[in-house]
């Protein structure tokens, strides 16, 4: 044993990782699996149903109307933060690469509100698109385009925008450090060489700059999808465990949250005969979609850096 330990002393190091790492993370992912093979509420006697649970979550028009809503929302969230805030974080992560006048003000400006509370973040959203005090609406009247004021916050089929926008706000500035970080890898001398060669501003940001940080581009990808499907208190805060007004707020992680403990909804929450079971059943199905998702990206990864 010393013998092989002693020509593979690395396995010393990554044991204790490792254990820690099997018993709060893969431990419990198995152990959800295996709930979900169950009818259980919890606290009585559990009934083995096997696939039963995925079944009747796939088959029962409420429930898939539920989860189709939940999802489409979390997806809504990821393609405008892949379409619209990624972009942004690029640019602003380059003027401030680029040194650009007053950067050390805006970094730290643009970053200060990911050390802000979730219920403070939607507090401060409900002041601004508030109906009557709103500070939106106020600021439409005063440019005389007050015929546009709504009350935006009553409005269900804008609820996952305004939620998107918080979340923009609050963490736009995460992934603008990623993309900093990545650029402050970029050799000097290319960058040199494209300005010496007359290439502007703008030509270097699209021609030497994004080829060389794709890879932070595609891991900021994975880490947008994730978040967005595992996204939670914002919706919960705004719209409460149904998910707002016909679940206009409602995403993945709620919907899995209104099965298990919601007891208001008569198809789970503690007094159901199987919130337990199907709400692991959800929180299994919702782990297979970002597994997939990430094993997929890490092919990518592993494809580009063979080539």
């Amino acid at each position: 044993m010393k013998k092989f330990f002693g020509k593979r002393p690395y396995i010393l190091f990554l044991t204790p990782g490792f254990i820690i790492y099997t018993i709060f993370v893969i431990y419990p992912i198995f152990a959800a699996g295996r709930l979900s093979l169950f009818h259980w509420n919890g606290i009585g006697e559990k009934k083995f149903v096997g696939l039963g649970n995925y079944i009747d979550l796939f088959t029962s028009a409420e429930l898939m109307s539920q989860m189709i809503n939940a999802l489409k929302h979390s997806l809504t969230i990821f393609v405008l933060t892949m379409l619209i805030n990624i972009p942004i974080q690029i640019i602003m992560a380059y003027m401030i690469y680029s040194k650009a006048k007053g950067k050390n003000f805006f970094q730290v400006a643009i970053f200060s509100p990911q050390f802000i509370s979730t219920p403070v973040i939607v507090f401060i959203f409900t002041l601004l698109f508030d109906g009557n005090i709103g500070v939106v609406n106020k600021i439409l009247e005063i440019i005389g385009l007050g015929e546009y004021a709504r009350p935006w916050l009553g409005i269900p089929e804008f609820g996952i925008y305004i939620v998107w926008i918080m979340i923009s706000w609050a963490g736009i500035g995460v992934g603008m450090m990623y993309f900093i970080g990545a650029m402050k890898m970029i050799s000097f001398d290319s960058m040199e060489s494209a300005y010496i060669e007359g290439a502007g501003f703008w030509k270097r940001l699209f021609y030497v700059v994004l080829p060389q940080i794709k890879m932070t581009i595609l891991n900021l990808i994975l880490i947008s999808y994730v978040f967005s499907m595992t996204i939670f208190d914002y919706s919960y805060i705004l719209g409460g465990t149904s998910g707002g007004v016909n679940g206009n707020v409602d995403v993945m992680p709620l919907f899995f949250y209104r099965m298990a403990f919601g007891d208001t909804n008569p198809l789970g929450g503690n007094l159901s005969a199987n919130s337990m079971g199907m709400g692991t059943t959800i929180a299994c199905v919702l782990f297979f979609m970002i597994f997939v998702i990430a094993v997929v990206q890490l092919l990518i990864v592993y494809r580009k850096e063979e080539e």
